[in-house]
């Protein structure tokens, strides 16, 4: 199978990451399994978490936007 995260280009991988950590954080998933899907995601896309910490840092509200749209959408 190919390595997903160096061939991945239909949006920003961080972005991605940073909304999947986001939204993991709002539904209060922390448990093992909820870290080994971020890190494994984090992987995949071949992004750091540190990368993507900091973008959700400078993004944050933009990002709960996103997420609060998607939920009014039923998406």
């Amino acid at each position: 199978m190919a390595e997903t995260g160096k061939n991945y280009r239909k949006g920003d991988p961080v972005r991605g990451a940073a909304i999947l950590m986001l939204s993991s954080e709002i539904q209060g998933l922390s448990g093992q399994a909820a870290r080994d899907l971020i890190h494994g995601t984090l992987r995949d896309l071949g992004v750091k978490e540190a990368e993507v910490r900091d973008y959700l840092k400078k993004h944050r509200d933009e990002l709960l936007a996103v997420l609060r749209d998607r939920a009014e959408a039923g998406v």
